[in-house]
């Protein structure tokens, strides 16, 4: 056996290659930031075909909230930067129309009209157009929603000083008033029998008067008590605004006596004794709607559900 010859392996140049190629698969570049945005932040379409451009494909949007969700924070505060100052309004698009509208004073009112259309479409940033399609998508409304708390977080912080950051907040805050607005919110009464995702949310949301424990928010929505919440569409199993009320024989002067020492779990609602409802809780859960009119809308609705009831 010690005398026997082995015979010799050679690898040649090119199978060691090989064998490195197979054995090391070659990673998949990341793109950056200015490659992203550049992708999915189309051109703004010409005034003449605004109404005939395709909208761009489901793929862009996708693109935009798989990339956003996986930076840090301070690269999303450099990403936001540079959506808000590189992909914002043509300002020098801007200038000469407002220069050929104030030539065209003179004419006739058809001439200034369309003048003042082109002007008013040309103050339309670049991103609004990414933005409204993102929001098309299953999870784009929610998206939105916590893009627009980045933004808060950075004006509030300081993070950025740049006016271009506060010209896109402004622009997704009037985006979400028109996705949010009273007609297209549902009002849901939360109730013991709702389900467990809802009973945890009210009580991870509840910041006027924290919840203790189970036995605590099985109170609060039991006899006595009513919880209601705005719900949408676009996000659904997530309230928006929640409300709590202490249906009671007379108005109370301590609020502890309605969050710790109201009803038991096992007492009935004796509807004889009820005279007043008291809106003792309300809480907005999303930061990104800020601004966005939920709460005195809720109130109203609730009031007419009670005087109803």
């Amino acid at each position: 056996w010690r005398n026997r010859s082995l015979p010799r392996v050679s690898l040649e140049a090119s199978s060691v290659r090989c064998w490195r190629r197979y054995s090391h698969p070659t990673r998949r570049r990341v793109p950056d930031m200015e490659e992203i945005l550049a992708r999915v932040v189309v051109p703004l379409p010409s005034y003449e075909t605004r109404e005939k451009c395709p909208p761009p494909p489901e793929s862009v949007s996708l693109e935009l909230m798989h990339y956003y969700r996986g930076l840090e924070k301070e690269d999303k505060v450099d990403f936001l930067t540079k959506l808000s100052q590189e992909y914002g309004v043509d300002h020098k698009a801007v200038s000469e129309l407002s220069a050929k509208l104030l030539d065209t004073q003179l004419r006739d009112l058809a001439t200034i009209l369309q003048v003042e259309d082109r002007l008013r479409y040309s103050l339309t940033p670049r991103y609004k157009q990414l933005l409204s399609h993102t929001s098309r998508i299953e999870g784009g409304v929610k998206f939105l929603v916590d893009l627009r708390a980045d933004v808060l977080e950075m004006i509030s912080s300081k993070a950025s000083e740049s006016p271009h950051i506060r010209e896109l907040n402004g622009t997704l805050k009037g985006l979400l008033s028109e996705w949010f607005s009273v007609g297209l919110l549902r009002l849901e009464r939360i109730t013991w029998q709702s389900p467990c995702e809802i009973l945890q949310k009210i009580s991870q949301y509840e910041a006027v008067h924290p919840v203790r424990n189970w036995t605590d928010l099985k109170r609060r929505v039991g006899p006595c008590r009513r919880c209601y919440a705005f719900t949408h569409a676009a996000m659904p199993g997530e309230p928006l605004v929640v409300l709590h009320v202490a249906l009671t024989e007379d108005i109370s002067d301590n609020i502890q006596s309605i969050v710790r020492e109201f009803a038991t779990l096992e007492s009935e609602e004796d509807v004889n004794k009820i005279n007043s409802a008291i809106f003792y809780s309300i809480s907005s859960t999303q930061a990104g709607l800020q601004g966005v009119e939920l709460g005195n809308y809720l109130i109203k609705r609730v009031v007419r559900e009670l005087q109803s009831g």
